[in-house]
């Protein structure tokens, strides 16, 4: 692949395709950063939503929002200015470990102090570093055993943030986190902005509608930015039902099928991206969520139909 093709698909990487629901959540995030600008308390965000649906995509966008952490003078000293704090909550974090690796993201590693010297330490350069929105990504690692004890502790930790940083806090994580959340009211109440996503759907004209808008911003995108003269027809209703037997309605899913596709695509130099290529990228790629053993992509209408429905009675089952 040469240098231009390369810098084709990165740019296609990050490509984002806006729809209803990552627009509503999006929009609810600025709601709470906008009211904790304003009022400061009881102000927090939580970002729900299952592997694959646009998670990462949104905070990467909320980052791109802010000015890049830099140095600047402040009463004569050097001091790191940081809008926007992003921490990944590690596996089996405990509020200690967590509030260390957020310092680490500060510059100032304090790994032996007690936990009121560290929440002192975390509240300073907050303040000090002039941050305005706390993203803590992947948040349900902090009690991933799902304890009572440590449900509490890490619900008692996001109190005592959220009093005393008196700006935006976002918490990230799957679905499934929400119920433990609301258990404490305190905690609830302290983050009452909720944004949603969800995988793609077909089961109404509106989704059906929504899923073929993504493919439709696809191919253009293929023919306007990446000048592939063929393309192929992502929007018949075919093409619509593979892609989503593909996927299962992931978002992550359908960039992975796609990326493979289009470096098999470009690797052949002749500005053409074929169905072929789908076909080629899905044996290449194994997509947790696939509705189907089979290649979706040479299936007839009829079987991605009858597919798609025994999947959607399986999920109203379960």
């Amino acid at each position: 692949m040469n240098p231009e093709q390369k810098v084709k698909i990165r740019r296609w990487a990050t490509l984002t395709i806006l729809h209803p629901e990552y627009s509503n959540a999006v929009d609810t995030i600025h709601r709470a950063i906008e009211s904790a600008g304003i009022i400061g308390d009881s102000s927090g965000a939580i970002l729900l939503g299952d592997s694959g649906t646009g998670k990462s995509r949104i905070c990467s966008q909320l980052i791109s929002e802010y000015p890049a952490a830099s140095f600047m003078r402040v009463n004569g000293d050097e001091q790191l200015i940081m809008p926007v704090a992003y921490c990944r909550v590690p596996n089996d974090a405990t509020v200690k470990s967590l509030m260390t690796r957020m310092l680490r993201g500060f510059g100032a590693y304090r790994p032996w102090q007690n936990q009121e010297a560290l929440e002192n330490c975390l509240f300073s350069k907050l303040d000090k570093c002039q941050t305005q929105l706390l993203i803590l990504d992947e948040w349900p690692n902090l009690y991933r055993t799902e304890t009572a004890k440590a449900i509490k502790l890490a619900a008692d930790f996001a109190k005592v943030l959220s009093d005393s940083f008196q700006r935006a806090i976002l918490l990230v994580g799957e679905s499934n986190i929400e119920g433990s959340l609301d258990t404490h009211s305190a905690l609830a109440n302290r983050f009452p902005y909720r944004a949603y996503l969800h995988p793609f759907s077909l089961k109404t004209q509106d989704d059906w509608n929504i899923f073929r808008k993504i493919l439709r911003a696809y191919a253009n995108y293929f023919t306007s930015e990446m000048e592939f003269s063929v393309v192929p027809p992502m929007t018949d209703e075919k093409m619509i039902l593979a892609f989503y037997a593909a996927t299962g309605g992931n978002f992550r899913g359908l960039f992975s099928i796609i990326k493979e596709s289009l470096l098999n695509a470009l690797s052949r130099n002749d500005q053409t991206f074929l169905t072929e290529d789908l076909i080629i990228g899905w044996r290449r790629i194994k997509i947790a969520e696939r509705l189907t053993g089979k290649n979706p992509f040479e299936m007839q209408t009829s079987e991605l139909k009858k597919i798609i429905a025994e999947a959607s009675i399986k999920r109203t089952k379960g």
